[in-house]
């Protein structure tokens, strides 16, 4: 039935409504990128500071990433480092990377992370 309706629609000259062009506009963003080792086992230590009190007013963080480049599981928090504990964190198995998006919107809080004293990680914000 629903093919029929369509197949009628265009024999009697409907109209078919276009649809809009879209233009993209790219962010004018630098990217920063911290690469550090863990300084001390199951101690969290800053990546970045959250954005929006580091530069009030600004358009703040626009992407982030942290990638484990160790061999142990490294926990990443977003949130003020005095509430950083691994059982609220993210855990990152080696070679694994968490971003900084959700549903979205982009997380504008201090990001931490600790793991296994010597283990290497990268991390990059935009």
């Amino acid at each position: 039935m629903k093919k029929l309706l369509i197949l009628t629609a265009l024999f009697l000259g409907i109209p078919a409504l276009a649809q809009q062009a879209v233009q993209i506009i790219p962010l004018q963003v630098t990217t920063t990128v911290v690469s550090g080792t863990i300084t001390s086992t199951n101690t969290f230590q800053s990546i970045f500071n959250n954005s929006q009190t580091t530069n009030p007013g600004a358009r703040g963080r626009t992407s982030c990433t942290v990638q484990n480049n160790g061999t142990h599981t490294m926990y990443v928090f977003f949130g003020p480092i005095a509430n950083a504990t691994l059982t609220n964190s993210i855990q990152l198995a080696a070679g694994v990377a968490v971003l900084c998006q959700l549903n979205g919107a982009t997380l504008q809080d201090q990001v931490s992370i600790t793991g296994t004293s010597g283990d290497a990680f990268v991390a990059n914000q935009q």
